[in-house]
């Protein structure tokens, strides 16, 4: 779990001795600060020092939320609470997490186990007052890849949730290079964010015998994987129009779900 936090974010190198307990001190404050890439290369570098560190796993876990690489920060949570089953923090990250997953027992179960442990936690007790009034949040709307015309040479077509996890493939199998195609993604996004130019919203992506053409809005990713030759042009007119009909199929999607998550008295007709 600690690699994927260093790959995230590579360690500088430092030019002096320094304790595993003031890494992630300074690691502690720079996050507060909101500055996650430094923070994330002491919280690597104290977590070398002393890999048994409850406070080190619980900051990589705060800065995996913060990239939203929701499963590391899952594990890590977890690991925290391997060690010290009533920790507080860690149980609150873990329901945060289940809350924003549309778990909401999962997320009440955590925040219970926390107030049990720790009565007078504000933040838990804030999170499950909450819970008296949320609406369970519905599954997420999936396009229906099947529906859409593939170019004749299109070898795949694969819908990314704004996690990176792949939602929708075509043919199924294509789902493999997912992550592939996701964490290309989030390098070219995080390119354009520290230039100054904003979120991704097209791109182009490379291999040995296609290329990968995408567009991207918050919450979705669409690659379609076209042979090496394509003309950048054609390959970006592909795309557009797929995107038309995956926003088409996923307008119909929330439909659905809005309908079949609404009460029954609002679905009745008078």
């Amino acid at each position: 779990m600690t690699a994927v936090l260093g790959r995230l974010w590579p360690p500088a190198v430092s030019r002096r001795p320094e304790t595993a307990t003031e890494l992630l001190g300074q690691a502690g404050r720079l996050r507060r600060a909101g500055r996650f890439g430094e923070a994330a290369q002491l919280v690597v570098r104290g977590l070398t020092l002393d890999p048994a560190s409850i406070t080190g796993h619980l900051l990589a876990a705060y800065l995996h939320v913060a990239r939203r690489t929701v499963e590391p920060a899952r594990q890590e949570f977890r690991w925290v609470l391997e060690r010290d089953p009533s920790h507080p923090r860690a149980l609150l990250g873990l329901a945060r997490i289940a809350l924003d997953e549309g778990d909401v027992e999962g997320g009440r179960e955590a925040l219970m186990r926390a107030l049990r442990a720790y009565p007078d936690f504000p933040e838990a007790q804030a999170l499950l007052d909450g819970l008296a009034t949320r609406r369970p949040t519905p599954p997420p709307a999936r396009p229906r890849l099947d529906r859409l015309r593939l170019p004749a040479a299109a070898r795949a077509l694969l819908a990314l949730g704004d996690d990176g996890a792949v939602i929708a493939a075509r043919p199924e199998a294509a789902a493999d290079r997912g992550r592939r195609i996701a964490r290309a993604a989030g390098l070219a996004a995080a390119a354009l964010r520290r230039a100054g130019f904003g979120a991704l919203r097209r791109a182009i992506v490379e291999d040995a015998e296609e290329t990968h053409f995408l567009r991207a809005d918050a919450t979705l990713t669409l690659a379609v994987a076209l042979p090496r030759t394509t003309h950048v042009t054609q390959g970006l007119l592909e795309i557009n129009r797929l995107w038309a009909a995956a926003q088409h199929e996923l307008a119909i999607a929330r439909d659905a779900v809005a309908g079949a998550t609404a009460p029954a008295s609002a679905r009745r007709v008078s």
